[in-house]
């Protein structure tokens, strides 16, 4: 079983830009793609995702400070420490990892036997979502087995929601045959289903075009992506309190994150494209009434310009929003990081109208904000028992985040879990 598990942990060490371009060649041979066409494919897409990674760490890091600046000029104080993405530790190092990463794999061949999903969850590195939600079970029941059931069922539904999403994503995106299961991005999509449709009917709102072509064609020079990442770049770091040397440099951040990542983007559909259209015409030749999508990534969803320019007007917005909510007791600066995966599911849904990407995401964000305030006692413990942040727990500080701490999803089956007690 060590070895089992040691073999995992190695693999899923090597990213996203290595594990995804391994498993798409590798699809690819099964598949019958052809060895050149598997291999260039695989690898184009991960040079696009090592480079996608880039430009959006790139953003992040720039507009977190300003962020956090603007919050200190209001005089927002919260007493959980937000940590995001540290939660994939958890994923990678709880002792059950291996059963998560294993148990998927079986379960997920067997609905695709039964026809019970179209999705074929290749991902690899997304599973991380699921296993850090088992390592919070784990924690809570201190039973292994629960928190692999726990984590396996949470991407099981995953893997649904992204057969209700897949057509959508494909269209919108033009990458025919993927499917999006992963964590809190496609419960985004979920989410927007219903609300874009009350949008749709609100006088005056239904009728908006806010899309960044019908914003370009209104607004001409100002409304052309780099010049709008521009502009935008620089209200926030003047609203920071920047002088001009640092809000220009903001601005010139933005600026070149709306260029260069939707061209990245680009460059992930070239490469994956060619190896899942052959696989869906491989199934359609061989099963004439099956359709399967191939798991990917959700980085594929940020290439369109109404995510990033949506998710740069969401930043400030969500800090006001956690100051004048009640009860709320976490600032999210670090799970700023989520927001373009959450617009990049979204915007298939208003049809990249930004003004509504913004809306729906306003509202998608107040489950997060309250029950990663609300589960934050179960979180820091998960953290405790795995010996993380030791010195910062000794202090008593606490720690939340949106990504899996307020995921909604995860919240419910760790709720259902905690009736097991320890």
């Amino acid at each position: 079983m060590e070895v089992i598990v040691s073999a995992v942990n190695w693999f899923l060490g090597l990213g996203s830009s290595v594990i995804v371009p391994i498993v798409l060649i590798f699809l690819g041979l099964i598949f019958k793609v052809g060895f050149a066409k598997a291999v260039r494919g695989g690898v184009i897409t991960g040079i696009g995702l090592a480079g996608l990674n880039l430009i959006t760490n790139l953003i992040v890091v720039a507009l977190q400070p300003a962020v956090q600046a603007l919050a200190d000029r209001l005089g927002i104080v919260k007493d959980i420490v937000d940590i995001n993405w540290a939660d994939a530790g958890i994923a990678w190092g709880w002792p059950g990892v291996a059963g998560v990463v294993l148990g998927i794999i079986v379960v997920n061949i067997i609905m695709l036997v039964l026809r019970l999903t179209k999705t074929l969850w290749v991902d690899v590195w997304s599973y991380w979502h699921g296993s850090a939600l088992a390592g919070f079970v784990w924690a809570m029941t201190n039973n292994i087995l629960l928190g692999v059931i726990a984590g396996v069922l949470y991407l099981v539904i995953g893997g649904l929601f992204s057969d209700i999403t897949a057509k959508k994503f494909q269209e919108f995106n033009d990458m025919p045959g993927i499917g999006v299961p992963c964590g809190t991005t496609v419960q985004a999509a979920i989410f927007a289903i219903p609300v874009v449709w009350v949008l749709d009917r609100i006088p005056g709102l239904k009728d908006l075009d806010a899309s960044p072509e019908n914003i370009r064609k209104r607004l001409g020079l100002v409304g052309e992506p780099a010049i709008l990442g521009l502009l935008l770049g620089i209200i926030i770091g003047i609203a920071a309190g920047y002088n001009v040397q640092q809000f220009l440099g903001l601005g010139m951040q933005v600026a070149t994150m709306m260029v260069v990542l939707p061209r990245m983007v680009s460059l992930i559909a070239e490469g994956i494209v060619p190896i899942t259209l052959s696989i869906v015409q491989y199934m359609k030749n061989r099963f004439k009434d099956r359709e399967l999508y191939v798991a990917v990534d959700c980085a594929v969803l940020l290439g369109h310009p109404a995510v990033m320019a949506s998710s740069v007007i969401l930043f400030p917005l969500y800090i006001l929003l956690a100051a004048v909510l009640p009860g709320v007791r976490m600032l999210p600066i670090a799970s700023l990081a989520v927001v373009p995966f959450w617009a990049g599911a979204v915007v298939p849904y208003t049809k990249g109208n930004v003004i509504k990407t913004v809306i729906v995401l306003l509202l998608y964000a107040i489950p997060f904000m309250y029950l990663g305030t609300l589960l934050v006692n179960s979180q820091t413990q998960t953290y405790q028992m795995m010996n993380m942040y030791s010195d910062q727990i000794a202090q008593g500080l606490q720690l939340g985040s949106w990504d899996m701490g307020g995921d909604p999803l995860g919240s419910l089956i760790r709720g259902v879990f905690s009736l097991f007690g320890r």
